[in-house]
């Protein structure tokens, strides 16, 4: 066979499967139009708000990309949110997860009250049981975020002694939270660090979301806490807990920490004016006996931190009010 008739054969085999991978990749497309829109009218039917005012394929040939311009997702709550744009995108040949990403200005509105929002950048990837999600950049009134990260995956059934089997893992991080002015004397106005990751224990059932976790609650749910970490200057915090809801649905935690920079904090509170020079005194000497050196090195004080009851304790000490979740607003009307 001559090399003219080989090559020939070999760009018509090109062109073939060039041509076959533009129709399959046409299809998918279409496919996963038909996905999105499935996915609106199921929650139009329980009562959502669903609309955006065009969406545009593309991506080709490497990504199979669905992007919608000016969209917007209300709960029959009344909670409602409204981007710029939100991009959709999975490999062609091996859709095995679903990224999501956006960044601009967004706006939340709930209760009669407007969050604008300004992000750098929010990617997310939804696969079967997990999403990991990445914010960059968030600005908000008075706070902002430099990097946010939240880890989600579900939990394969396994038999449990306690009957309370984890259901879901999770791992919430925030780095670089500026906070507005005085939102706790004493305290930097920006967090360098804030952690929070463990277990969902119990089964969630299947409702809508009010309903889910009032059931899961009343079937004797915790979340098991296995890190809780703070960097807000001058002190710092590291430890673990459990939360849960209280009858009455609010919040209930109980934390065992280990405190440094108290020292540091007794004179803000001084400077302040929150406490007294010799009660200042007194308690750096006091919480000095307690300390023990941290795995940095640190002299760190053993603190139990509670709430309970509307109020956020440090030891026996009432420090805080603690807001009430307003579960009723959650509801539809």
């Amino acid at each position: 066979m001559s090399a003219r008739r080989l090559v020939l054969i070999a760009v018509v085999g090109l062109v073939a499967v060039l041509l076959a991978y533009s129709l399959y990749w046409m299809h998918a497309a279409g496919q996963a139009r038909n996905h999105v829109e499935a996915w609106a009218e199921a929650r139009r039917a329980e009562g959502w708000t669903v609309a955006w005012a065009e969406e545009t394929p593309g991506g080709f040939p490497w990504r199979l990309r669905l992007t919608l311009t000016a969209p917007e997702l209300s709960h029959p709550s009344g909670l409602r949110w409204r981007g710029p744009y939100l991009e959709l995108w999975t490999a062609p040949l091996w859709p095995r997860a679903v990224h999501v990403e956006t960044a601009g200005d967004h706006r939340l509105t709930w209760a009669g009250r407007d969050w604008p929002l300004s992000l750098e950048r929010l990617a997310a990837t939804i696969a079967s049981g997990t999403l990991d999600a990445h914010l960059h950049g968030l600005q908000t009134g008075q706070t902002s975020i430099a990097d946010l990260g939240l880890s989600l995956a579900a939990l394969p059934p396994r038999p449990d002694p306690s009957g309370h089997p984890a259901s879901w893992r999770f791992a919430l991080s925030g780095r670089d939270i500026r906070l507005p002015p005085n939102t706790l004397p004493g305290f930097d106005g920006q967090m360098a660090l804030a952690e929070i990751s463990g277990r969902v224990m119990g089964p969630i059932p299947a409702a809508t979301p009010v309903a889910a976790i009032a059931g899961w609650s009343k079937q004797g749910g915790i979340i098991e806490l296995d890190r809780v970490a703070l960097d807000w200057p001058p002190m710092g915090l590291e430890g673990s807990g459990t939360a849960a809801l209280d009858p009455g649905g609010q919040p209930l935690v109980a934390l065992s920490t280990r405190i440094h920079g108290f020292d540091a904090l007794m004179d803000r509170l001084h400077q302040a004016g929150l406490v007294d020079q010799a009660t200042a005194r007194t308690s750096k000497t006091l919480l000095g006996l307690m300390a023990k050196p941290d795995p940095r090195g640190r002299p760190a004080i053993p603190a139990p931190i509670t709430i309970q009851d509307g109020s956020l304790y440090l030891g026996p000490a009432r420090m805080a009010a603690v807001p009430g979740i307003p579960w009723a607003s959650f509801s539809p009307p």
